[in-house]
């Protein structure tokens, strides 16, 4: 068992662990906000509301960057063996990747000319729709993966890493689709609009890759041996 693992499972409530899990759970809200602006966008066509939610998501990035930071604070001052503390913040910024992504997203669908955007075939839509609850899935077995680095064996760490890798692969495999189809059935869209929608669904597509880089890095920990 790795010396990381051992450290998740011995401390208190007021550890820097207890903190991450907190984080965690934010970056964990701020996707699942993102998923919602994203269905009253294309599915309820409900501009006004959507934009209210890409800018609350904007806003819980932003309070996932403060606490990000208190975490690093506190494990700059904490006692600690190197490697611990450097396994730590790596964690804590690979964890802010997530909620980047999400963020990076919503910014460009708030500017984006939506009556255009609304005009591509439902079909992108519906399959903007899928990627992105696929994503939010994605991440909620990430949420669960750090949360079980507490009490959990590392098989069943694993079996959740492996899960996360599914999730993104299909997630892969819907951004390929939804690049084809752009390219095939709308010819005559504003090239810089084209970009930005591009831009905008390829961030989704980050979520996914993002948390599995995540689950891959908690796995790589778990199976460290002790130094």
């Amino acid at each position: 068992m790795s010396s990381l693992f051992k450290y998740f499972q011995s401390r208190n409530e007021e550890s820097a662990i207890s903190k991450t899990l907190v984080y965690m759970q934010k970056i964990l809200e701020c996707v699942v906000e993102f998923e919602k602006g994203i269905s009253f966008l294309l599915e309820e066509r409900n501009i006004d509301l959507a934009l209210k939610v890409f800018f609350r998501v904007n806003e819980l990035e932003h309070q996932a960057d403060g606490m990000r930071r208190d975490i690093l604070n506190m494990l700059s001052k904490a006692e600690l063996s190197d490697t611990i503390r450097e396994n730590l913040i790596h964690l804590t910024q690979k964890i802010d990747d997530v909620a980047n992504a999400a963020n990076a997203s919503a910014r460009i669908l708030i500017y984006i000319n939506h009556t255009e955007f609304l005009k591509l075939d439902e079909e992108i839509h519906n399959r903007i729709l899928e990627m992105t609850r696929i994503s939010v899935e994605a991440v909620k077995k990430l949420n669960k993966m750090v949360n079980n680095l507490l009490s959990a064996e590392e098989s069943e760490i694993r079996d959740l890493g492996e899960e996360v890798n599914i999730l993104e692969h299909q997630c892969d495999e819907i951004h390929f689709a939804i690049n084809r189809m752009l390219i095939s059935n709308n010819p005559n869209v504003n090239p810089f609009l084209a970009i930005e929608i591009y831009n905008s669904i390829s961030l989704i597509e980050v979520i996914s890759d993002n948390a599995e880089e995540v689950a891959d890095y908690i796995i790589m920990l778990t199976l460290a041996k002790r130094p």
